[in-house]
């Protein structure tokens, strides 16, 4: 459509764009703030590479509209090398395409307005300029699409690579097996780090689906990997934050997946014992229960091996919890609410002196009193460590 402009026009329409071009350097850091405004996650990108970015890209734009033409051949090469590190980066693709646009809405904005200041008769011809600048857009976006896809299509295979050989490293009893440094470093991890493991069945995560999980969990911050082994996919994290992994997790998921989450543990050694941790906290799971941390259930955890062993000492306490969840639910109010009968009470709204009379019904029948140090514990530990102990039948 630019042919229906004249010479004339042509001219004073490229005089602005010179100019706002070579305002460029007051002009770019408000429209890096706007990007990183509206995609959080680009903080990912060290702000001195991204201004540098936008600058050329913002110059270029310009430069192109004056000269009225689409993207060089060189413009849409660096536009590929540009995608193939955002890629090694860890940034998501559909956030590098709406840095694009985004970038190239601000750019065709900071003509508009510069347009009104100096030739407010121009306006009316500049959207003769629309399909131009979409054009550009779409050469520059279609460039960068397959920059990426082509650089994670070879790095996920290399990296799936490194991150089973890592995880095998970790945990195996061979004398010949990959040394784990080294190949903690290749993911970015610090292996003198603190390590954060988290786990969930590995049959909820078909193939697909796990690769676009390590995607979504790159742009969580630090280093954070995900590796199906055996019955369960394990997430080991560094520098990130747990509940942005669980939630990432649970967008993806087709469902409501529980997540067994481990302690923060340091070293190649603590990442093991993390590891550990997740896979039995994900066994305490259950639906109305779907995230365990093994920091909550540790005492459980602890004495699990020996659930079937200690099962007759806590057989009254199990059988009453069973039956009686009301005495349950005011054994762990109690404990819940700084062993206060009063701040039970709150919590279940009933009167304390109702409270009062379940814990006695409870202590009558196991022979623990909650009010004590000993009663209270063995209490809490036959109501963790036997999960059967929560009922529905009602029993006074």
């Amino acid at each position: 459509m630019t042919e229906q402009l004249s010479a004339d026009v042509r001219r004073r329409i490229a005089r602005i764009c010179h100019e706002v071009a070579e305002d460029a350097a007051d002009l770019v850091p408000d429209v890096v703030d706007t990007i990183r405004a509206e995609i959080p996650d680009y903080a990912l990108v060290p702000l001195a590479d991204h201004r540098a970015w936008v600058t050329e890209q913002f110059r270029e734009l310009l430069h192109d509209i004056a000269e009225q033409r689409p993207p060089r051949p060189a413009q849409v090469e660096g536009v590929r090398e540009l995608s193939r590190a955002r890629a090694r980066q860890g940034l998501p693709i559909e956030m590098l395409l709406d840095a694009v646009h985004i970038t190239s809405r601000e750019t065709w904005n900071r003509v508009l307005l510069r347009t009104r200041e100096r030739d407010p008769e121009l306006v009316g011809h500049l959207v003769y300029m629309v399909d131009l600048v979409w054009t550009w857009v779409r050469v520059v976006t279609g460039a960068a699409s397959d920059a990426y896809s082509e650089t994670l299509r070879s790095s996920q295979v290399s990296q799936a690579n490194l991150r089973h050989r890592f995880l095998r490293s970790l945990t195996a009893a061979d004398a010949d097996a990959d040394p784990p440094a080294p190949l903690a470093r290749g993911l970015g991890y610090d292996p003198d780090g603190a390590f954060l493991a988290l786990c969930t069945p590995a049959e909820a995560w078909p193939e697909d689906r796990l690769d676009r999980m390590q995607r979504a969990l790159a742009g969580t911050g630090g280093a954070v990997h995900c590796v199906a082994l055996g019955a369960v996919v394990i997430v080991l994290a560094q520098r990130a934050d747990e509940e942005r992994i669980a939630r990432r997790i649970r967008e993806l998921a087709s469902e409501e997946v529980p997540i067994g989450v481990g302690m923060v543990r340091p070293g190649l050694a603590g990442a093991v014992e993390s590891i550990t941790d997740a896979e039995a906290a994900l066994a305490r799971t259950s639906p109305e229960r779907p995230t365990a941390r093994f920091t909550d259930d540790w005492l459980a955890i602890g004495l699990a091996r020996q659930a079937e062993r200690l099962a007759p000492l806590f057989a009254d306490a199990v059988r009453t919890a069973r039956r009686s969840p009301h005495l349950r639910g005011a054994v762990e109010a109690f404990a819940d609410n700084g062993l206060s009968i009063a701040g039970a009470g709150r919590a279940l709204q009933l009167h304390p002196n109702s409270v009062a009379y379940r814990l006695d019904r409870w202590r009558d029948l196991t022979g623990w009193d909650v009010r004590t140090g000993e009663g209270l514990v063995a209490s809490l530990t036959a109501l963790r460590l036997y999960p059967s102990a929560a009922g529905t039948a009602q029993d006074g």
